[in-house]
This record gives C-alpha cells, structure tokens and sequence, in this order.
C-alpha cells in the first residue's frame, strides 16, 4: 500500500552489488539512527546512550515491565474487570469505550465485552469517516449487542477549528478534534454516571510521541482559537483544567488504558475481526481518518515529520517488523499522501492548492511558541506520575510530558 522507490533508488537496491543495504544507509549525513529500533536524531526530543540506543526505547522497556501481557497481563485483567464491574453495579453501564472503526478500537471493544464489562460505545464524527469505518463501527455494535453514542461537530466549526492549526503553523492539525473525543468521552461519562473510559492507545504498537508534534492542552488551544478562528463558536467546548479536576476528582472518572495488557498487533487480530464481525480492513494505514492523508504530507513536508516512524519503531522493539523492514518503509511515502488524498481534504477544508503552498511557506512553529500550561505541568511532575499510575490519566501521560 505504499508507494515505489524512485527508480534510481529501487534500481540501486535491487543489483545486490554491495550487498543488501543497512537501515542507515538512506539517511542524510550526520544523522544518526538508534542502534536497535528505526528512530534517528531528526525526531525531537530524542537522546542515545553509550550503546547507541535511544530514550525511545529504554520507556518502552521500562513501560513492558510494568504492563505485563500473557497470563500476568489476563490474571490483571480480569481483577480490573472485577473493579469496574463494581463500580457499575445497578447502572446500565460500567465503562466507556471510544470507537474509531478502525483495527485497534474495534479490537478493544471486543475484549472489553469478553471481559463481561458492560460498555456503552462512544464515537466522535468529525466529518472526516470513511465508509469502511463507519460500516465497521456499526458492525462491531451490532454484533457484540453495544449501545452506540455519536457525538457529531458541528461541519462549519470543526473545518474552522482544523484550518485554525493551520494558520497557527504548528504540526498537528488534529489537534482540537482530540480535544473533541477528550470531553466527549467525560461528558458523556459523567452524564451516564460511569466511573471509567476505556482507552485504547498502545506504547507497543503505536509507541509515544513526541510533546513537539502533538502537544495538548486548554490554555494552549484556547489561545489558537483565539487568535486564529475566522467565526465565533458556539459548541466547541474546551477541555478546560477545572472542567477536567471536576470530572476526574467530582465524578470519580479514571482512565484505563486496557491495551497494555494484551497483544493487539499481528495478522491474526485482523482475520479474527473479519471472521467474527464482518469487520473490514480500511484500505491502509489511518485510512479510516480521510483527513489524515492531509495532515501527514503537511507535516512531512513543514516539519520534517514522519508520523509513521514512532509506531513502526515500538513494532520492531516488539519483533513485529524487522529493523529493516521498518526502515524499508520509512524510506517510502505511504499510500495516504497520496495527492488524490491531499487535494481532496484540501478542497474540503476550503484551502485552494496556492493557499497550501503558501501555508507551507510560513516558519514552523510549536506549542512553545504559544501560551500553554505547560510551564506550571513541569512543575507537577510528581502529581501528574502518581495521576497516571493511579489511572486518573493515560499511564503515558507522564512519559510523553517528562521522559520524550
């Protein structure tokens, strides 16, 4: 599903005549790869050892020891399930699980159910679903006998919110999207009286990103809404810090990550979903987000950003791709940005190609650039630590804000 190398390139690699090329051979001069998974020094953040081995993959070691999978993982499981079916007890449901139609939320809500949890399926429709995922969501409901909540933005606002990170230029143009699953799910939580989210996000296959490419928070996103909203809103709603202290110290909601419990990559989890739910592959990778393609080759091409590269780096930690398999991919564009993808979610979004370019022109920015939290969240390193392995937040929460 990826794109060929250019012919000279494809051409080089297939004489053999030096033998079969390293991970690092493609790279530019003076960038240097981490000596056991496919990261190099371009991604922010990053720091090697002695060895060669980079801060990337010492949190991955030290997360797999503190999440075990196979019976250790299960036996916990099953004492979560315990918890949370309690903390249900007399109410319709016991947890909320966020539902993309993709593989790996649709792989989650089935767990959730043969765990005996009683979840209530929550998805955020931004206007950019395809019709696989869509299908799959309904699927997936139907099936394992899950009440479904959809959560839909308003078309005019959400397209506004998204060109606002543009004219912001900063990386990540979904970033008030997330904001919209974020408070989606506590609403919805909180109105139904349930005590827990289901989360779905995996260190193994999907690793940690960098706080430059995706940071988040309410003042940061409050001040890029400010600045660069063209209309005023009138249902976006923030995911303010005394808005998240309420729900998570008022209403009791934590957070469980359930995938870190269990093995969610390989072929096998595919073909069970297909057999079991009619389940469909979306077509390749994030296909199941049509505005993902957009977000990607803008990215790559501002920022210097591979979104792909951080998963398929936790992918070889866990043995599921090769060294060189991974950088073999890296060293291609994938399908997704493909300009048929590009133009169409431009055309979308309202921004003619010159717009674009002209946008990909401006200096690139961060969330530094901008008012955030951030400053006052380095000085609640500890809280926030003892918050994620208490579960009030993501258990990454304080990997991705102290260590990457």
């Amino acid at each position: 599903m990826n794109q060929p190398l250019p012919a000279d390139v494809a051409s080089f690699a297939a004489t053999g005549a030096i033998g079969k090329p390293s991970p690092e051979s493609y790279l530019p001069a003076g960038i240097k790869m981490c000596g056991r998974c496919v990261l190099d020094s371009r991604v922010s953040g990053i720091k090697f050892d002695q060895e060669g081995i980079c801060n990337h993959c010492k949190i991955h070691d030290r997360l797999d020891r503190i999440f075990p999978t196979g019976d250790e993982g299960e036996a916990f499981l099953q004492k979560m399930a315990r918890k949370i079916r309690a903390s249900g007890k007399g109410k319709k449901y016991d947890c909320i699980v966020g539902l993309s139609g993709g593989r790996d939320t649709s792989y989650c809500l089935y767990v959730t159910k043969r765990l005996g949890l009683r979840p209530l399926a929550l998805h955020f429709d931004n206007g950019w679903d395809s019709a696989i995922s869509k299908n799959n969501i309904r699927r997936m409901c139907s099936k394992l006998d899950v009440d479904l909540e959809c959560v839909i933005a308003d078309w005019e606002e959400s397209r506004e919110l998204t060109n606002s990170t543009f004219y912001a230029s900063v990386p990540y143009i979904d970033l008030t999207d997330d904001v919209g699953i974020i408070t989606s799910l506590y609403r919805t939580a909180a109105r139904e009286g349930i005590h827990w989210i289901i989360h779905s996000h995996s260190f193994r296959t999907e690793g940690i990103n960098p706080l430059l490419w995706n940071y988040v928070d309410a003042r940061y996103v409050r001040h890029l809404v400010d600045k660069f909203c063209r209309m005023p809103l009138k249902h976006f709603q923030n995911a303010d810090l005394g808005r998240v202290l309420y729900w998570m110290l008022v209403k009791r909601i934590k957070v469980f990550t359930i995938t870190n419990y269990y093995k969610d990559s390989g072929a096998e989890i595919d073909q069970f979903l297909k057999s079991e739910f009619g389940w469909e592959d979306t077509g390749g990778w994030h296909f199941d987000n049509e505005i993902f393609g957009l977000q990607c080759a803008y990215a790559r091409r501002k920022f210097g950003i591979d979104w792909r590269s951080v998963e398929l780096a936790a992918l070889v930690r866990e043995g599921d791709l090769t060294r060189d398999e991974a950088a073999a991919k890296l060293r291609e564009v994938p399908l997704i940005e493909d300009d048929r993808f590009v133009r169409y979610a431009l055309k979308k979004q309202g921004i003619s190609p010159d717009e674009f370019e002209r946008l990909l022109k401006e200096p690139p920015k961060y969330f530094t650039d901008y008012p955030s939290y951030y400053p006052l969240i380095r000085l609640m390193k500890w809280p926030i630590w003892l918050a994620s392995r208490l579960q009030y937040l993501p258990p990454h929460t304080y990997e991705k804000y102290f260590d990457v």
